[in-house]
């Protein structure tokens, strides 16, 4: 008999509590500050799925591919550039190219220009009537990311640097104006974007820089910032488009983050995120440009020094087109190709013709 009613009280407290725990569940439902919470909860995903539902990107039809070329880095690779130059252009056909003018080349001697490898590869653009993006400045593509020429990294005077840099850009622009291949101006390259082995670019540089080039020629100048980590509008603002690089999967550091560890990380952005982006701070999609689309490794070494293994990490034949269709649904009109120089290495030194072919075909399509 009290085994009986010990049980009976025992269920007699689950129910109590079980009815208390409701109560205070409905209290908490109802509570002012909670209420607050779910309710912009609940408006960020009705936000997030309107957005999404009107500037959710399309395919383009007939996308303009493009590549990107850098005679140092076709050296680098232990390449002839020049041969690997008119190779690209004349084998994979290409309609549209980035060049860039390495401060470095052009003026080693201050106040003494040399033009001789830019101009070189502008007549053979400009042979073949391909369109060019050219970059000029002080942090153009290709690591260290920044090309300024010694005798200008050991002045001290900062307001004389700023001023052997402007007369850079000015007799740049000045010497290859003429080159009607020449469709856009890039001025620098990721200039507030914290990469490389640079200085911080302020926005007042920039914009005297694209102030000088307008002064000199009318066609529209590009400003480039990180797809994946740049805010975007000081970029735009400061030019008539936006270069963005769209990059999936890479090797690096973050700053730190990691405590100086370097580690593999693959981006957790959808292809529709730029496009969204793009509305979100107010820059036409018409307007943005995929400068630097992924098409090679990126590794702790330079990819002639990589093992397969290790170029696998982050550009396998797999990841090679899945890059290109992810960047095709992203919906954008201009693709350039970051990695030209590397399907020609892999082609021509490993017997792996694979990227190259593959690029060949997107390219003529």
């Amino acid at each position: 008999m009290p085994k009986s009613k010990k049980k009976s009280s025992a269920k007699f407290n689950f129910k109590l509590e079980f009815s208390y725990l409701t109560y205070l569940l409905r209290r908490l439902f109802f509570n002012k500050l909670v209420k607050i919470v779910l309710i912009t909860l609940i408006s960020f995903f009705i936000i997030a799925v309107i957005l999404f539902l009107i500037l959710r990107p399309k395919i383009q039809e007939n996308i303009n591919y493009g590549v990107n070329f850098s005679n140092k880095y076709a050296s680098d690779l232990g390449m002839n550039w020049q041969d690997s130059y008119i190779e690209i252009l004349d084998v994979l056909n290409v309609k549209n190219i980035r060049l860039v003018a390495y401060w470095d080349e052009i003026e080693q001697k201050n106040g003494t220009y040399d033009f001789t490898n830019i101009t070189w590869q502008l007549n053979e653009a400009q042979r073949r009537d391909i369109n060019v993006i050219l970059v000029v400045g002080r942090k153009v593509p290709r690591y260290p990311e920044c090309h300024e020429p010694s005798w200008w990294r050991n002045m001290t005077d900062k307001k004389a640097m700023d001023e052997e840099l402007y007369q850079y850009i000015e007799d740049s622009v000045s010497s290859l104006k003429d080159y009607s291949a020449i469709k856009t101006w890039q001025v620098e390259n990721e200039p507030f974007f914290p990469f490389g082995d640079c200085e911080k670019i302020s926005l007042e540089t920039v914009k005297k820089e694209v102030e000088i080039v307008r002064g000199i020629d009318s066609r529209p100048i590009l400003i480039q910032d990180s797809g994946e980590g740049g805010i975007w509008f000081p970029s735009y603002n400061a030019g008539d488009y936006l270069g963005i690089s769209m990059y999936r999967r890479i090797w690096y550091n973050f700053w730190n983050v990691f405590f100086g560890r370097f580690i593999y990380f693959e981006y957790p952005l959808s292809y529709w995120s730029y496009k969204i982006k793009a509305g979100l701070v107010g820059i036409p999609y018409e307007k943005v440009i995929v400068t630097e689309l992924q098409a090679e490794p990126w590794g702790p070494a330079i990819n002639s020094e990589l093992s397969q293994s290790e170029k696998d990490k982050t550009m396998s034949k797999h990841d090679f087109l899945t890059t290109i269709t992810y960047a095709q649904k992203a919906g954008f009109k201009d693709l350039y190709f970051w990695g030209a120089e590397w399907w020609l290495y892999e082609k021509n030194v490993n017997n792996n013709s694979y990227f190259w072919d593959t690029a060949k075909v997107v390219i003529e399509d």
